[in-house]
């Protein structure tokens, strides 16, 4: 309020200057304009419960949808600039009366959007005005109250959910995953699982969720605390021993990571070591092993094996400093152990396809983005 009055003090003692308009697009003034800033400037001066008539009552006169579209625009012009000037409480009772309304101006409700969170909270949750480019901009500019709160909004699209997937941030995948009338990405709820590893306030809400399957039960049920794992159990009953099963693996898992991890830190893991790993049938090694050679995450590899060609495994073998004679045994040794693996390659497939160790890293690392940028592009 203390800047309305400058504002208006300045006005007064210099007439001769032109005056700014505060209104949402940049037009140049004109008598219409100057009597809407006017209006404002006296509607600010009153006392808040006045101002609310006022705006309640601008408010039933552009609801009103038998008015001339010219008409509309004017009323929508004088609807938004009275809603700038008035006190916050009469902004907060308008937000919370049609915060829901598919009549109001756009301008008006991305303006509300924007205000303090307790005026912004029913206009972001309920306005069917907001689109994609709205709730995206709050996302990338507004507090953390007004994200969070989109992150809450019934019925966000997949684009918004893998926009609050991709920030990383903790709170916000929290409120994603408590709401399940949110559309997610393909692989929005394998990524908030992978995620749950390090964000504990993932893991309740995402073990109820309704898009959760047995598979991807699998995974949370490894990091969750007991009380979720017997929650689980009871959801997925027929599935309840292979839930136990996988936190056995998980473990061994974590346990294979370390060691070799510690090998590769000392200097003791190498080709030689990887392929005795193999010979032992020592699964969970190998494959940390040869991603910790190969220089690529364990997901990667896991993309790479399924590829129908085995030329992928192949460059992995080669990037691992694995020689081109040892590759079939090395498919063979995989296929023994459960893993599903694509056909050998000709003799001829794996001359053409040699390269010394440091250019198979180049390579494998180029064929790994450019398939991770295709699965993004789809």
């Amino acid at each position: 309020m203390i800047g309305d009055h400058v504002r208006l003090s300045q006005a007064a003692s210099n007439r001769s200057q032109p005056r700014v308009q505060s209104t949402l697009t940049d037009r140049p003034a004109d008598p219409r304009t100057a009597a809407i800033a006017a209006l404002a400037a006296k509607v600010a001066r009153c006392p808040a419960p006045d101002q609310s008539r006022i705006v309640m009552g601008v408010a039933d006169l552009y609801a009103d949808q038998s008015k001339a579209q010219a008409q509309r625009d004017r009323l929508a012009s004088v609807f938004v600039e009275l809603v700038r000037t008035v006190e916050s409480e009469v902004r907060r009772a308008l937000s919370e009366r049609i915060g829901s309304a598919d009549w109001l101006p756009k301008d008006l409700a991305v303006m509300l959007a924007n205000d303090e969170i307790e005026i912004a909270r029913p206009v972001i949750t309920a306005s069917p005005l907001l689109n994609d480019e709205d709730l995206l901009a709050l996302l990338s500019k507004a507090s953390i109250d007004h994200r969070l709160q989109v992150a809450l909004r019934p019925g966000i699209s997949a684009t918004v959910s893998d926009a609050i997937i991709q920030s990383d941030e903790p709170l916000l995948m929290s409120a994603l995953a408590n709401n399940t009338l949110a559309c997610l990405p393909d692989d929005g709820l394998e990524r908030l699982i992978s995620a749950a590893e390090r964000v504990v306030g993932l893991r309740q809400p995402l073990t109820t969720h309704p898009l959760l399957t047995e598979k991807l039960a699998e995974r949370l049920y490894a990091w969750v605390g007991d009380a979720l794992q017997v929650e689980l159990c009871a959801r997925f009953p027929d599935h309840a021993e292979q839930l136990k099963a996988a936190l056995r693996d998980s473990v061994q898992l974590a346990q294979d990571a370390r060691v070799a991890m510690k090998l590769h830190d000392t200097g003791r893991l190498n080709p030689a070591t990887l392929l005795r790993f193999l010979r032992e049938r020592r699964q969970g090694l190998f494959l940390q092993s040869l991603c910790l050679l190969a220089e690529i995450r364990t997901d990667e590899l896991d993309d790479l094996i399924h590829r129908p060609s085995a030329r992928h495994l192949y460059l992995v073998c080669l990037a691992a400093g694995l020689e081109r004679a040892v590759f079939p045994d090395v498919l063979e040794g995989m296929r023994r152990l459960g893993i599903s693996v694509p056909p050998p390659l000709l003799d001829t497939e794996l001359r053409l396809g040699e390269r010394d160790r440091y250019q198979a890293k180049l390579e494998l690392r180029a064929v790994i983005d450019s398939l991770t940028h295709s699965r993004l592009a789809h």
